[in-house]
């Protein structure tokens, strides 16, 4: 009979001198405190690299010889190896080392077990799979132990040696159960955070869409004008063509403004692709004023049709902000729409939006869109970021959340000063181009 849920596999092995054991095990729980400290501070996308550098740690202080992670994505997904570290020298892992085929070990693991043994004799003789693995592959000694996620078990983590056997105490093997822990902590951790950034990523391209439709009527006017002139500058281009003696000059002259006119239309279409494709750039050195300029000229015809007035205050010479250029254009789109919503229902002397851009301290750029519109109801004021909260008959109440994602997403922090008498601004903060990477909460001012 094998061991029953619950128990491990007893070493058989005479105990080591109590000093030398004692010694071992202090220095070992140092070590896992060390670990524990270095993966709670370590990043989503640092979590692997971090796991296999103290596989090897751990190896080293129990001189041990291999040792691996298994994962397992789902409970009815299989196991994979994830994490390896060999001391030089030592037999790597199996190309095709599946630890479904060690069917009786993985099962144990898998329902929470401990597998420990200091010499293979000691594993049970009904394990056959497991007995011929360890005969085929070397380990003298090993101890298997479930990683806990919580209250799941979402993998393994094995720690072997092939060069004799050696004891495990129980101290030692608690210790090294909890730094398993502590691994399968850190990769839920990481998961959850690549599940948040697919969720926000499907946010933003869901919303820019959304943004797309609203943008037509006016992103039509504004390429009309090019086509219209292209068209202009054609026929007249035809008709000077089957006269007997054409001007060469005017046909020319023809001819330059249709390629200008056709260059204006593909820059529109161009701005509109860079706006609303999906996927994201990588964060480099935006020029604010510069992407200002760009939204404002995107919006040039819809300002125009709504009869809308907008002003950039910039000073020359503002650092550029760190940052993913398309994300950071539909941040200032999205507040420029809503300030347009906005002073379209006041009368037309109040019809203005300013967008200033300005350096703050500790190495932050701020950013604020301000309207003259009647200002924000108060029963909506604290929740304007919640989803689908919106005060628009169409709108979809995803605007600002995905707003104030992109904002947090770059460490900076957004707000809003409405007044019925005033109108509303919005303020964000993003981090200056070379500047240290600070959070918004260290911002001085900042609400």
């Amino acid at each position: 009979m094998g061991p029953t849920a619950g128990q491990r596999v007893p070493s058989k092995r005479k105990p080591a001198p109590p000093n030398r054991r004692q010694q071992e095990t202090d220095s070992f729980e140092t070590l896992v405190d060390d670990l524990s400290a270095a993966m709670a501070q370590a990043p989503a996308e640092a979590v692997d690299r971090e796991i296999e550098t103290w596989l090897g740690k751990i190896c080293v202080a129990l001189d041990l010889d291999r040792s691996a992670v298994y994962e397992r994505d789902a409970p009815d997904k299989e196991v994979r190896t994830s994490h390896t570290w060999v001391r030089p020298g030592f037999p790597l892992f199996p190309r095709k080392y599946a630890p479904e085929k060690i069917a009786n070990s993985t099962q144990w693991v898998l329902a929470g077990n401990q597998l420990v043994w200091s010499r293979p004799e000691e594993i049970p003789s009904e394990w056959k799979d497991t007995r011929r693995f360890v005969r085929r592959y070397g380990p003298k000694a090993s101890a298997i132990f479930p990683m806990w996620a919580g209250d799941r078990v979402i993998g393994a983590a094995s720690f072997g040696r092939f060069r004799s056997p050696r004891e495990w105490n129980p101290r030692l093997l608690h210790q090294l159960a909890l730094a398993v822990r502590v691994f399968g902590a850190a990769i839920e951790r990481k998961q959850a955070e690549v599940t948040m950034r697919a969720a926000r990523s499907e946010l933003v391209l869901a919303q820019r869409r959304s943004m797309m439709g609203g943008l037509v009527a006016s992103l039509a006017h504004e390429l009309n004008q090019p086509l219209s002139a292209i068209l202009s500058n054609l026929g007249g281009l035809a008709r000077l063509l089957v006269r007997a003696d054409p001007d060469p000059g005017t046909a020319a002259q023809a001819v330059e403004n249709a390629i200008e006119d056709t260059r204006r239309a593909g820059e529109i279409v161009r701005r509109v692709r860079a706006v609303f494709k999906g996927g994201s750039s990588s964060k480099t050195a935006v020029d604010m004023i510069a992407l200002a300029g760009e939204v404002t000229r995107l919006l040039g015809s819809e300002a125009i049709l709504r009869k809308i007035l907008v002003q950039i205050e910039a000073r020359s010479g503002t650092p550029a902000v760190f940052g993913d250029r398309v994300l950071l254009e539909q941040c200032l789109l999205n507040l420029l729409l809503n300030a347009f919503d906005a002073v379209s229902e006041v009368d037309e002397k109040r019809r203005s939006v300013v967008l200033k851009i300005a350096a703050a301290p500790k190495d932050w750029i701020e950013i604020s869109v301000h309207d003259r519109g009647c200002g924000i109801d108060p029963s909506i004021a604290g929740r304007l970021f919640d989803p689908f909260v919106t005060t628009k008959r169409q709108g979809m109440g995803l605007g600002l959340l995905v707003t104030r994602s992109i904002v947090e997403e770059h460490g900076g922090r957004i707000w809003t000063d409405s007044r019925r008498e005033g109108g509303t601004t919005f303020t964000f903060t993003l981090p200056a181009a070379g500047g240290k990477r600070r959070h918004a909460t260290e911002l001085v001012g900042a609400p």
